[in-house]
């Protein structure tokens, strides 16, 4: 089952942020040394107010359809569904090299640099492109590109004439779950979450029939 469709945006508080676990070891010498164990994954935790009837009736279904914990869904960052510069989308946009730009690069590689930075390396983009600090970069693939991750643009960069650009990104793309195959693109980039057990509420609705608060938090399911 392909994963659900998170309802439009209407989250009054967001938090979309990577969880870690890392450890710390001391050596002899005084030197900390850390090791992460696995990949990071993103968390994330929305919460609303005030919404209209509506879209209450819309959020209390979506949540009866994930089934607690048992569904996934696809989760986005509401701040970012397009590149900051181009946060209404792609229209009227062409490649570099000629033809419509609907978000999807041609190609993608991933090198590791010598500061231990993941850098990203797009092409079949559109000339001169600007990326912001925050922007994101999907990856699907997968029956009906079920399968999906997500990485964030930590330093600004700009692509070339030619459509090609090197992003420096957190976390690295995980290159033994993200197939070479995947398409990386910039239009609604979004990773697969589950609900976190316990963690997750909707309010009592008023007499407006509106849900007056609710809670939904949920952390990555990374997958090959």
């Amino acid at each position: 089952m392909l994963p659900l469709e998170q309802p439009t945006a209407s989250a009054a508080q967001q938090s979309f942020e990577l969880q870690r676990v890392d450890f710390v070891s001391p050596e002899a010498g005084g030197r900390i040394g850390a090791v992460s164990a696995g990949n990071p994954l993103w968390a994330a935790t929305w919460q609303l107010a005030k919404i209209g009837a509506l879209r209450s009736d819309e959020w209390r279904a979506f949540m009866l359809r994930l089934r607690g914990s048992q569904r996934t869904f696809l989760a986005r960052d509401i701040a970012r569904p397009f590149p900051l510069a181009f946060i209404g989308g792609f229209a009227g946009m062409s490649r570099a090299g000629g033809g419509s730009f609907s978000g999807a690069a041609v190609a993608w590689s991933q090198s590791i640099s010598a500061d231990g930075d993941a850098v990203l390396t797009l092409s079949g983009l559109p000339g001169n492109m600007a990326f912001a600090v925050g922007d994101y970069v999907g990856f699907r693939w997968g029956d009906g590109d079920g399968r999906r991750a997500l990485t964030r643009v930590v330093v600004r960069a700009t692509s070339s004439a030619s459509g090609v650009v090197a992003l420096i990104v957190e976390p690295p793309v995980p290159t033994l779950v993200v197939p070479a195959g995947a398409t990386a693109h910039l239009d609604r980039p979004a990773c697969v979450m589950r609900l976190v057990p316990g963690q997750s509420d909707m309010g009592p609705i008023d007499r407006r029939l509106a849900v007056t608060s609710a809670k939904i938090t949920a952390v990555q399911d990374l997958r090959p």
